[in-house]
């Protein structure tokens, strides 16, 4: 019989159980999740060391399961049965409890393995629920098993109401169905960020408010990639409040296409204050960065809040920290909320979903706030095709942060990586003085539809004078044509956002390839075209207005979509017209790219160009006003 997918979840049923697994694992669970809402299946778990020197790692997890037969949950390197980890539970016909640990090599029943590395804690049948705890160290030296580690996970569970039998010594489950299933990446590690909400634990934060906040039936295009904007106003500012944690709020049957949501703080200038209480508030919200967008949302609401992810559960931010709220209080008044809807099946639909805000005016210790380092949104990150492995790195230079962190530095707190769907790979990496420093925050299996913030066990220190790569790996082994970055799902992006503390005026530290090299590792020496106007291109601050000097560029994705010449961002290469060298003259960048045989070799030297050339850096305060770099 076929098996696909096995199970984890927990439901804490009993506080006996929760005694014993205490007792086992020296302390609390730290980490819960929900892994099918519809069902009700949650997911617990927590990390211990032990050893004289602390390195190694035992993870306790417990699940339940509306199930009578056996349940089971396990890990597989890409959310399938093949190549899969597990332990599965039952009661044997003279009700002792039973665990076995197994592996698979395919999609077919898993085989019980050799070396048992799953020891059971408790075990229980109550009321038609099945729920049981065990362990297992993180690395147990048995290549069958899947080692844990700091990256994303992917945890494949499944159960069943009929029992399964052990024959001549050998062990036979029936077949689960394909109801009674699923896989869900996570982060197991104590940096995932999976922490019980206010709302679901209110006596774990007294004093704690709630601002709801959603969209009112905002209309999803039947097309890909949908931005829908909306303005919201915090109105509780009698008294400063902290904003302490966040959780989605999505309606259900949009699920499939909610893949993002920002909220932004907007630094609105006084003469306009009245015009945001009086007409932008009361907007029921449109496509963003169109035409048709206030000019005034774009130019004021640019400095990041908040993050929800698709995958998500939320956010709780640590003990010691908020942010601010209230423009009167060093936050902000004003939000513009972004909803990004991902809409593969050409649906038209209206959704209301939103986000949960948990804010208290108990004060914490520090105002915080967020920042956002990688690659600008621009068709000048490329991704050439049939790349098996093709790096883009980000800079946050020592310029930016000699300028705007204080000589005592901030910590950084939280991080969120974020790629798109050719993104396999990400780190943060930091230098001091030319030698680099631990990692900050790194994936090596990211999964897109699954971007949880992760809260670091050991916050870090960035001083002035600090560089912060971000560094991203992309695969487009199955891509025929150039990737190019942008705000659609079939672009990409290589960003971190991080909670950091205390607040600075710094939002974004982000960099770009410097235009003549971007081209010379094209082996185009130069380029022309009127679309090269609204991107500023070639970049030289100094021949701006001195209007204009004042603020950085705003992202290519939400620039070009917002002129009205028609130019597809999608195509832009296409309006720039090749004048040298004298071979590729007459045809358009796009049509070179389009014409070039990329392999492995030819990418891998491009990539290295790239590395070792010139890039633009991008230094940006709240309202994306400039900071003058020396």
């Amino acid at each position: 019989m076929e098996w696909q997918k096995l199970l984890v979840t927990i439901v804490l049923l009993s506080l006996r159980i929760e005694a014993k697994v205490v007792s086992e694992g020296d302390g609390e669970w730290t980490h819960q999740v929900n892994l099918d809402e519809d069902y009700g299946i949650k997911f617990r778990w927590k990390n211990t060391k032990d050893g004289s020197d602390g390195s190694q790692y035992w993870l306790f997890m417990e699940f339940s399961a509306r199930a009578s037969g056996y349940v089971g949950v396990g890990f597989s390197p890409h959310g399938g049965m093949a190549g899969g980890d597990m332990a599965i539970a039952w009661q044997d016909s003279d009700g002792s409890p039973r665990l076995l640990d197994f592996y698979a090599i395919d999609n077919a029943h898993p085989i019980e393995d050799s070396k048992q590395d799953y020891t059971l804690l408790n075990f229980e049948i109550r009321d038609g629920w099945t729920t049981f705890s065990f362990k297992r160290r993180w690395d147990t030296c048995d290549p069958s098993d899947i080692v844990i580690t700091n990256d994303t996970m992917r945890l494949i569970w499944a159960y069943s109401d009929s029992k399964p039998e052990i024959r001549g010594g050998n062990f036979r489950a029936p077949y689960h169905g394909t109801v009674n299933r699923g896989a869900r990446s996570v982060i197991l590690a104590d940096g995932g960020a999976y922490p019980p909400f206010p709302d679901e634990n209110p006596e774990l934060y007294p004093g704690v408010k709630v601002w709801d906040f959603r969209m009112d039936k905002a209309r999803v295009e039947p097309k890909n990639t949908t931005y829908y904007c909306k303005i919201v106003k915090f109105t509780d500012t009698s008294k400063k409040h902290h904003l302490i944690g966040w959780k989605p709020l999505i309606q259900k049957e949009n699920r499939n296409i909610v893949h993002h949501i920002v909220l932004f703080e907007c630094r609105v200038p006084a003469e306009q204050v009245l015009l945001f209480d009086r007409h932008h508030t009361s907007h029921p919200g449109g496509t963003c960065y169109t035409p048709n967008m206030p000019a005034q949302w774009g130019e004021n609401c640019v400095a990041f809040s908040l993050t929800w992810v698709v995958g998500s559960e939320g956010e709780m931010l640590p003990d010691h920290v908020g942010s601010p709220l209230g423009e009167e209080h060093g936050g902000a008044t004003y939000f513009m909320v972004e909803m990004h809807y991902e809409n593969p099946g050409h649906l038209t639909t209206t959704d209301s979903s939103g986000i949960r805000v948990f804010y208290t005016d108990q004060l914490r210790q520090y105002d915080g706030g967020v920042m956002l380092v990688g690659y600008r949104h621009s068709p000048f990150l490329l991704i050439p095709p049939n790349q098996n492995q093709f790096l883009i790195h980000g800079v946050c230079g020592a310029e930016c942060t000699s300028k705007m962190i204080p000589p005592t530095g901030i910590r950084i707190s939280n991080t969120l990586v974020h790629l798109h769907l050719a993104g396999k790979k990400i780190r943060l990496r930091h230098f001091r003085n030319g030698v680099e420093l631990p990692i900050i925050a790194e994936d090596n299996h990211y999964d897109f539809n699954y971007q949880q913030s992760r809260q670091l066990k050991n916050e870090l220190v960035i001083l002035p004078g600090d560089e912060l790569i971000t560094e991203c790996e992309y695969q487009t082994k199955d891509v025929d044509k150039y990737i190019i970055g942008g705000l659609a799902t079939n672009q990409e992006m290589c960003q971190v956002f991080f909670f950091y503390y205390p607040r600075i005026p710094l939002s974004q530290c982000t960099s770009q390839y410097e235009f003549h090299d971007f081209f010379k590792g094209l082996h185009v020496d130069g380029v022309e075209g009127e679309v090269l106007k609204p991107l500023n291109m070639p970049y030289n601050p100094d021949l701006l207005s001195p209007e204009d000097r004042e603020k950085d560029l705003a992202d290519d994705a939400r620039e070009l979509e917002a002129i009205e010449e028609g130019i597809s961002f999608k195509s832009v290469f296409n309006y720039m017209n090749i004048t040298s060298p004298a071979n590729l003259r007459g045809k358009t960048v796009g049509k070179w790219l389009e014409e070039s045989e990329w392999s492995d070799v030819n990418g891998k030297e491009l990539e290295r160009y790239w590395k070792y050339g010139k890039q633009y850096q991008f230094c940006s305060k709240p309202g994306l006003k400039r900071v003058v770099l020396d």
